[in-house]
């Protein structure tokens, strides 16, 4: 009643004033607990990403990463030499996400599930560097046990595993899809070249032939050597000598230059139109390889454990090229009982 009473005395103009007065600072104190409550939710989220963020930077324990690089040859070197140094040394291997090996062989990513940025854990380990890109380095198996390690380098050599060899082989084995292409592309091969490999002295051959960047300026500088058409003739008519039918198959990345160096040869067959993988999984069917230079031509006589011959003049003496080997030599690279040759006039009959 005496608010109402005083009411009555009150001008009306003045009570609208009073009243949009009032409306107003209740919308601005509204307007207050909008923007405090949204500027809260913003600092919780700002503090869960950097939560977060704290936890992909600190790496797990227990823990070995390579820097993976080059194609699918080396990758293959490279995992090879994670999946053994992990094992050696009490660690779970970290592989990049959406890693090439996975859609190719029967890999299993063991990458430690709480590990959300792999890079990045990788990238705050210690370092340790392989001396020599094409030979054994005995030093990087020093590190210590189950400590968290970061390794680069190409660990191209056979060493690195020669103890665990079936384990790697059982690794590299094709995914079905691969593998079931490969073989009825091999089987397409024998009924268009009427070749019978049931028969005894019947006997396929790969050939797997690199050029592509190997034949470039700047890797010619740098000391690689990639051989002519006289070495693969030459090691071609090795195989001749021993069997008396022998089918070819070519590969390689650079098809025209071997149909033009090879094309003149008998019971050739160049395959096109396959993925590398494809293409590697084919060759590696052969009862025996020729190869040229390079790790990809490397794994497909290690895969088909036949006899491999292989071109001994990798690099040019005193290249940039040749200090990648250590002492100048090939022996931590080239497969034990593979066999050398080059381009020597009939130096097929030498060996």
């Amino acid at each position: 009643m005496v608010v109402y009473h005083i009411a009555q005395h009150i001008p009306r103009s003045t009570m609208r004033i009073h009243l949009r007065l009032g409306l107003g600072l209740l919308n601005t104190v509204r307007q207050r607990h909008v923007c405090v409550t949204l500027l809260c939710s913003i600092v919780c989220i700002i503090f869960c990403h950097l939560m977060n963020s704290s936890r992909d930077e600190t790496p797990p324990p227990h823990i070995a990463c390579v820097n993976f690089k080059g194609r699918l040859g080396n990758l293959m070197l490279e995992y090879a030499f994670l999946h053994i140094i992990s094992k050696i040394k009490n660690l779970n291997p970290v592989i990049p996400e959406n890693f090439e090996l996975l859609k190719v062989f029967n890999i299993r990513d063991k990458t430690p599930k709480q590990i959300r940025n792999r890079e990045k854990v990788c990238t705050r380990l210690s370092l340790h560097v392989e001396r020599w890109g094409l030979s054994f380095d005995e030093d990087l198996f020093d590190v210590p046990t189950s400590e968290s390690v970061r390794f680069d380098g190409y660990y191209q050599s056979w060493k690195y595993w020669s103890k665990y060899e079936q384990e790697i082989r059982d690794i590299f084995k094709f995914k079905k899809p691969i593998r079931d292409k490969a073989f009825s592309q091999f089987q397409n091969i024998m009924l268009i070249m009427n070749f019978d490999t049931r028969k005894k002295n019947n006997k396929v051959v790969s050939i797997h032939i690199r050029r592509g960047d190997y034949a470039t300026e700047g890797h010619l500088k740098y000391g690689k050597l990639t051989p002519n058409a006289t070495y693969y003739i030459n090691a071609m008519n090795y195989f001749r000598r021993i069997y008396k039918n022998v089918l070819f198959i070519v590969g390689s990345n650079d098809i025209k230059w071997a149909k033009e160096a090879l094309g003149a040869e008998e019971n050739v067959y160049f395959s096109r139109g396959l993925s590398a993988a494809e293409d590697m999984a084919l060759l590696s069917l052969a009862n025996h390889t020729i190869m040229s230079v390079g790790t990809y031509g490397w794994w497909i006589g290690w895969m088909a454990r036949g006899t491999t011959v292989y071109y001994k003049h990798i690099f040019v003496p005193g290249s940039d090229f040749s200090k990648e080997f250590k002492d100048n030599s090939t022996e931590d690279f080239v497969y034990p009982g593979w066999i050398p040759m080059d381009e020597s006039p009939n130096g097929w009959r030498d060996v």
